[in-house]
């Protein structure tokens, strides 16, 4: 059985994969978020829609700023996600593993998740909620879950 594993952040996913729960991991590659840790009004050509406060008298009601319900640094890391999980998914048409282990920090390991297709997610054997992206390999094995290998 060969378990897929992905070490992931806003910023750049791992892809490891090993056959038992001790290792050794294998690196199968990399995703890069090339607009990782920008900010809005770097990824942003515009400025925001205003808005007046709705009073009859526009000259003296206030104005604010609109941003939307979303930034753009937020759109971007879904778009991150969506790549990752894409390439999860053509790793899985391939039959590049048997059970797959997501590992990311909570934020993204929600992302990635609505990310993945149906038939990659019924591969996923388990999930950790932490940030190990900046982690070697000993840590990384240290969190695969013992029942990952077993169900």
């Amino acid at each position: 059985m060969n378990l897929r594993i992905v070490v992931t952040d806003e910023r750049e996913a791992n892809f490891f994969d090993t056959s038992k729960l001790v290792g050794p991991l294998t690196a199968r590659g990399s995703v890069q978020n090339g607009a990782a840790g920008l900010k809005d009004t770097d990824l942003e050509t515009d400025r925001p829609g205003r808005r007046h406060n709705g009073s009859a008298n526009v000259t003296r009601g206030h104005s604010h700023g609109v941003d939307g319900e979303r930034s753009t640094e937020q759109h971007d890391i879904e778009l991150f996600a969506k790549a990752v999980a894409q390439r999860i998914d053509a790793d899985r048409m391939k039959n590049s593993f048997d059970k797959l282990l997501l590992i990311a920090p909570p934020k993204m390991l929600g992302l990635l998740r609505q990310s993945l297709s149906t038939p990659t997610r019924a591969l996923v054997a388990g999930e950790v909620s932490k940030d190990l992206k900046r982690h070697g390999a000993e840590a990384i094995l240290k969190e695969i879950p013992e029942d990952t290998f077993f169900h």
